[in-house]
Order: C-alpha cells, then sequence, then structure tokens
C-alpha cells in the first residue's frame, strides 16, 4: 500500500515556490552568475593540476561565445548541435 507524500511546508510555501521558479535552465544560470559571481562554479583538470572558474568568469564566456553564434546567424531558438567530449567548455556551450 503507498503511503501518501506528506511535508511541513504550508500549501502558500509550496506555491511560492512554483511561481517564483525561473522559466529554463538560462534564467536560474544568469542568476546564480547574478547572486554569487565570485564563488567557484566549476573546477577541471588541466595537466596535472586543476583549475576553476568562478561564476562570472563562466556567465563572461557564456556571454562571449552566444555572441559569436549571434555573429554566425544563429537567431533565436534556432538549434546548433555541440560536438565535444565532457569538459568545462561543453558545459559552456550547453
Amino acid at each position: 500500500m503507498t503511503q501518501p507524500v506528506t511535508s511541513t511546508a504550508t500549501v502558500a510555501d509550496d506555491i511560492s515556490v512554483v511561481e517564483n521558479r525561473a522559466a529554463n535552465v538560462a534564467e536560474m544560470f544568469l542568476a546564480r552568475v547574478r547572486e554569487t559571481p565570485d564563488h567557484d562554479a566549476y573546477r577541471f583538470p588541466v595537466g596535472d593540476d586543476w583549475e576553476s572558474r568562478t561564476w562570472q568568469q563562466t556567465g563572461d564566456l557564456v556571454k562571449k561565445w552566444a555572441a559569436g553564434l549571434i555573429a554566425l546567424g544563429v537567431e533565436s531558438e534556432q538549434r546548433v548541435a555541440i560536438a565535444a567530449g565532457t569538459r568545462y567548455e561543453w558545459i559552456v556551450a550547453d
């Protein structure tokens, strides 16, 4: 027999979470850049060492790559492909 899901949150709390959520992942990302620009966002291996990128550094690179796609003629909601292995740049491209 399945037990009902219970929560200590009130209905108003649950509704506000839904009403105030970001419309998409891009908005969530940009909000994170605004809220914690100097915090580490990613760490990745480079040779034998590890490098870090802050949310601001990552956000700046995302904007540069987006501007590059626009300069190439990619329009809003037009699809492009990402051909990359698992790496920091793949996250930026996504």
